[in-house]
């Protein structure tokens, strides 16, 4: 299997973790963080396959470090968090803010690309959720996982389809 389809795989189960997580937020809070936390456990296992056969060093290191990242935080929704949830907050107000920052970083070598926007809006909204987390808005956190499930899917899709058939710059 080529490495571009472990990334589509990953998108598409971020994507579908998303949509499953918001189907029902209200009814469902529980529901919602279990489906996001076993969302984020596989889309992080597909994305470390993704960087053990990555061959560039900074794309292995940078793709390893959110897969471990996003595993420890899906293991955290699974498990119940630590203490009384501060960690848990902090954690996922750092890991979104990186992980915005990370795609726009990306999303840069995208520019000449027509898909360009859908990684920006993605990094953007992963920055915008992590801000709601630091702000402690009431959101409930089923509802801020799964959009941050969305944008990431369509991310990892947008970029898996691109290092299956590159833009001619």
């Amino acid at each position: 299997m080529k490495n571009w389809l472990w990334w589509l795989l990953a998108g598409i189960v971020a994507f579908a973790g998303g949509v499953l997580g918001l189907i029902n937020p209200n009814a469902a809070q529980i529901t919602s963080t279990t489906i996001t936390g076993w969302a984020l456990v596989v889309m992080s296992l597909l994305q470390g396959r993704a960087a053990w056969k990555s061959a560039a060093l900074r794309e292995r290191a940078g793709a390893g470090l959110f897969a471990v990242a996003g595993l420890f935080l899906g293991l955290s929704l699974l498990m119940g968090p630590f203490g009384d949830g501060t960690l848990l907050r902090w954690m996922l107000c750092g890991l979104l803010l990186v992980v915005g920052l990370a795609k726009l970083w990306i999303g840069r070598h995208f520019k000449t690309d027509p898909l360009f926007w859908v990684v920006a809006v993605a990094g953007g909204l992963s920055i915008v959720l992590g801000l709601i987390v630091l702000l402690g808005v009431g959101l409930q956190l089923g509802v801020i996982l799964s959009l941050e499930l969305l944008g990431s899917g369509a991310a990892l899709v947008v970029m898996a389809l691109r290092l299956e058939k590159p833009v001619a710059h």
